[in-house]
């Protein structure tokens, strides 16, 4: 399960890299800043990996995030911590 692959370059860059491997890809359909939403796709995707790589990094720069603390910080740090807080509780793998 791949979260930031749908529109992130990196995301969807190792999408890309383990479909060539042959390796089963699902791209995040949840925004990692509800918990919920997570907790649900993981628990009916039941992945063995996840990779994460979602984050705001601002449109059309940088500068964006700088205008838009709350947002950034609500997908940045509190997306990414309920990524990894919901793989710990599920034993999954989470890069």
């Amino acid at each position: 399960l791949i979260y930031g692959g749908k529109t992130g370059w990196i995301g969807g860059k190792m999408a890309v890299l383990l479909k060539e491997e042959g390796v089963e890809v699902v791209l995040s359909e949840a925004r990692i800043e509800n918990r919920e939403e997570v907790a649900n796709e993981l628990d009916a995707v039941k992945p063995s990996h996840v990779f994460m790589a979602a984050g705001v990094t601002g449109r059309p720069n940088v500068d964006w995030c700088e205008d838009h603390k709350p947002e950034t910080i609500r997908t940045n740090v509190i997306g990414t911590l309920n990524v990894a807080d919901l793989t710990m509780e599920r034993g999954i793998h989470c890069t």
